[in-house]
């Protein structure tokens, strides 16, 4: 299952910021998200990679996704497009990015990153998709709001 909501930067009404120079750039994006899209392995898209573009770290927000005191893990990477995992690809890393820790409450963390996988990310001529997976779901999921910010330079 996918997202059920989506956001300007995913839907094209806005741009996503676009290097010009060798310097790192940062985009965040948010998500309304909903009970469901909180449920185990629900994955979506959140923004997008510009084209020539590699990561350089990412960040996760969100506020409190859980009703009880109880945390949930997110995987990032580039989302494969068939709402079923995020990508494997050479191109886009070879695998996740990384993990968040126990997300609780009104927190903001830096990825835990999956060895070398975004070092490996390698410049394409297209939009990549951001995507997002919920690898352990919280107790009593709530609606919450999802925020990931990506750092990245062109090559």
């Amino acid at each position: 299952m996918s997202f059920t909501n989506s956001n300007d930067y995913i839907t094209g009404r806005k741009p996503v910021l676009q290097p010009g120079d060798g310097g790192v750039y940062a985009q965040r994006f948010t998500l309304a998200m909903t009970t469901a899209d909180a449920a185990l392995n629900t994955i979506g898209q959140i923004g997008i990679l510009p084209p020539l573009c590699v990561p350089v770290d990412v960040f996760v927000d969100m506020t409190d996704p859980d009703a009880s005191t109880a945390a949930m893990i997110l995987q990032v990477g580039i989302w494969d497009g068939a709402s079923a995992n995020l990508s494997s690809a050479a191109e886009d890393g070879g695998g996740i990015w990384g993990t968040t820790t126990a997300v609780t409450a009104n927190s903001s963390q830096r990825l835990t990153r999956n060895g070398v996988c975004m070092e490996n990310v390698t410049p394409v001529n297209a939009d990549r998709k951001i995507g997002v997976k919920v690898q352990t779901a919280p107790t009593t999921a709530q609606a919450f709001t999802l925020g990931v910010t990506i750092l990245y330079r062109t090559t």
